[in-house]
Order: structure tokens, then sequence, then C-alpha cells
């Protein structure tokens, strides 16, 4: 699906340059093993919304679930990794800010609602090669779709 690529583009973008993987969780937990780390997963998108417009264009709207992780050891404590939350709020972050300003064509290609809030929360040894850092799902609205 498009989204995926304009979603990949944009964390590839980001400091630290982290890897992008898409896929269900337990192909994620596959992937995981041969990637490296920092990494974004992106989960296959819920629900989407299609909203057709009075000028003819039609909106999509889509729930984006996506990880900011990095690997840890099996034997570390919560405490000890929250360093790895904190460098993974920053991921976030940027994120939320160069998805409301990437721009493909003539204007910007997702619309970040003002005031809408993105979920957030901290994730610790997950999958099999342990990983913390936080989950995010926010919705993006794509602009400039289609005009019929």
């Amino acid at each position: 699906m498009a989204i995926r690529n304009q979603i990949e583009a944009i964390v590839q973008s980001l400091s630290n340059t982290p890897s992008f993987i898409y896929g269900s969780a337990a192909e994620l937990n596959v992937l995981a093993d041969d990637t490296s780390f920092p990494c974004v997963f992106m989960y296959p998108l819920q629900p989407f919304v299609i909203e057709p417009k009075a000028n003819g264009s039609v909106d999509n709207t889509f729930t984006v679930y996506l990880e900011f992780l990095f690997q840890t050891e099996f034997d570390q404590y919560t405490s000890d990794n929250e360093t790895y939350i904190s460098q993974a709020l920053h991921l976030a972050n940027e994120f939320l800010v160069k998805a409301s300003t990437y721009r493909e064509g003539e204007g910007r290609y997702f619309k970040v609602k003002a005031g809408e809030k993105a979920k957030c929360a901290p994730v610790y040894n997950k999958y099999d090669v342990n990983t913390t850092g936080i989950s995010l799902t926010v919705t993006l609205s794509t602009m400039y779709f289609q005009t019929y």
C-alpha cells in the first residue's frame, strides 16, 4: 500500500536512521532477528476511513500503529531501559513533525490535525531479540488523494 511507502520514507529521514519493518506481530518477531536497531516496526493499517469531499476529492484517514524500538539485553531491568524509552520518544516526536511536513508533488502528503492526540506507551522486553521503546498510535489523513 502506498501509505506504507510514505511512512517508510519519513522513517528513513529520522535522526539515528532507524531501520523500517512492516508486517503482522508474528512477521515482525521473525524479521526482528535479522534487523539492525534502532528500528521502527509498522503494523498493518487498521481501520481506514474514506471521506468524499464537496470539491470532488477524497480524504483517506488511516490509523497507524508504529513501534520505535532499540535492542536491549535480556537481563536488564525496566529501570535500566529508561534511556531507550527517552530516545524512542524523541524519534516518535520527530516522526510526527516530519509526517506533518512531508511533501509529495505540490503539497503536503499528510494532514496532522492540531490538537488531535497520538497515543503513546512504553514497550519493554518485546520480541525474541528483546527490544525496548515506545508504541505510537496516530491518525493520519492523506491530502490530495485524487480529484475526479
